[in-house]
């Protein structure tokens, strides 16, 4: 009988040995992996394609808490990467001094290596961070207040005259266009008036797909420019957008140089005004400060835009809640500021709870575990190991907060020790976000003008098939509305 097999050319033969031998390779290497001994699903010892699915699909933040709830607080998410959730974890990776030390993921993200996001050597952070602390410093916030105000006053008022015009209105998109303008106002000096055009302009919409190219080239590095092609399209008009990023930058920045060095006293207070003075004596470089300054409108954007969306929605279904805040805040003068909204207890607790149960970013941020290991949980982690601390997760642990998932204000008026060390939504440590103090204040000033504008609470309407879907939190490394809205008009007066 003729047996097929011997009518193969020898490359048939050769394909299937290498491929035997792949899969040999592959077995044993997912058999003698440093992480096999730890808790995960058994797909994470031999590939991370399970957990990029979860990134690219915006669950990441619920796929790892699932795998938490599963496993515990050590949870291996691919061959190379371990998620941590308890409290004693977070103190060891964001202690003060810590080796854990930020991994290259960052610079392959930002494709940038001079800003202080993205600084790995911890000595050269600690003196970047120096040069700029003061700039974010409470006290020196307190200059830019007037600004801060003023556009939190005009987001609401443009909000107001939607729903007068058309019964209800999107608050993300307006809370969006609020955090940009303050946030650009605050890293260049000139704001991008979004709240003036009522949408986007080119910088916003370049920068928008600068993102999700890093997202791509971070997560996905051996697609490299074949996965940017295939979503993004043509790869020179990415560059372009990158290149017309790059010439705003420079060109808003020489600006303030210029109106600096011209009265430095009087000139307008941003978040980088002390660190020219640096320029001068060579202790900061032109592509760090301009790296800052780019930072700086990714990170005040999306994160106070959605923080500001979810403490409004969930006041919306919470109406005792609301109306407390109400009285609240409309017990203050015609003009306040920020000293006085700090008094207030309520408004404080909301921001917080909205922080806890929905922070802006709540995947893990990737350290690397020191030389010689460590030991978490009972468990050894080797050297080299890609480890985070998922806020999601840790702002849910069942042994701290009770009832994680309801949304209670309350909680905070006994807060625990355990409640501290787990309440991370800034990060931790000497790499905590070092604009949590703008955040706050332009939060503050935007609920309490929110609050004081729509004094009768404000309810989700029925319209344009809006519904609670559109509110699922979606991770792609800061945390977005899935429907990119949130509609909302005022609660009938009782």
């Amino acid at each position: 009988m003729h047996n097929p097999l011997n009518d193969m050319p020898p490359s048939f033969y050769a394909v299937i040995v290498l491929a035997i031998g792949a899969i040999v390779w592959k077995t044993c290497k997912a058999l003698t992996n440093p992480l096999a001994h730890l808790p995960g699903p058994a797909i994470s010892k031999w590939t991370n394609r399970r957990f990029q699915l979860a990134v690219m699909t915006g669950e990441r933040t619920r796929y790892e808490h699932a795998l938490h709830e599963r496993y515990g607080p050590v949870v291996r998410i691919s061959p190379y990467e371990v998620s941590l959730a308890s409290s004693s974890a977070a103190k060891m990776i964001y202690q003060i001094g810590s080796p854990f030390l930020k991994t290259p993921w960052y610079n392959i993200a930002v494709g940038d290596e001079s800003g202080l996001f993205t600084l790995l050597d911890s000595k050269a952070y600690a003196r970047h961070r120096r040069l700029l602390a003061h700039n974010y410093s409470e006290n020196w916030i307190k200059n830019m207040e007037p600004y801060i105000a003023a556009k939190t006053r005009t987001a609401v008022s443009k909000m107001a005259a939607t729903v007068d015009r058309k019964g209800y209105v999107n608050v993300n998109e307006w809370f969006w266009f609020m955090s940009t303008d303050v946030i650009s106002e605050a890293a260049f000096g000139e704001s991008f008036d979004l709240l003036k055009i009522g949408g986007k302009n080119k910088y916003i919409h370049d920068l928008e797909i600068d993102g999700l190219r890093s997202i791509l080239r971070a997560e996905f590095p051996f697609l490299g420019k074949i996965a940017a092609y295939m979503l993004l399209g043509n790869s020179e008009d990415v560059e372009q957008g990158k290149m017309r990023m790059q010439s705003y930058t420079e060109g808003r920045l020489a600006a303030y140089w210029k109106a600096y060095e011209a009265d430095p006293e009087n000139v307008k207070p941003t978040l980088l005004t002390k660190a020219y003075a640096a320029l001068q004596d060579g202790s900061i470089s032109h592509r760090s400060m301009e790296a800052d300054a780019r930072t700086n409108i990714v990170a005040g954007t999306d994160t106070t835009a959605s923080t500001a969306t979810f403490a409004v929605w969930y006041l919306s279904k919470h109406p005792e809640i609301e109306q407390a805040l109400i009285g609240e805040v409309s017990a203050l003068p015609e003009t306040f500021d920020d000293e006085q909204l700090r008094t207030l207890p309520l408004l404080d607790k909301v921001i917080k709870e909205t922080l806890r149960i929905r922070p802006s970013v709540g995947q893990g941020l990737p350290r690397a575990v020191p030389a010689g290991g460590a030991t978490i949980e009972g468990h050894y982690i080797p050297e080299g190991t890609t480890v985070a601390i998922p806020a999601y997760t840790m702002h849910r642990l069942r042994s701290v907060w009770h009832d994680p998932e309801k949304f209670d204000p309350s909680r905070w008026d006994h807060v625990t020790k355990d409640m501290k060390d787990s309440f991370v939504p800034f990060g931790g440590g000497s790499r905590v976000c070092i604009g949590q103090h703008f955040s706050q204040l332009e939060l503050r000033h935007a609920l309490a003008n929110f609050y004081r504008t729509f004094n009768s609470g404000m309810v989700a309407p029925k319209a344009e098939g809006f519904g609670e879907d559109d509110m699922t939190p979606m991770s792609f490394f800061v945390t977005a509305l899935k429907g990119k809205r949130c509609l909302l008009q005022r609660r009938a007066k009782q």
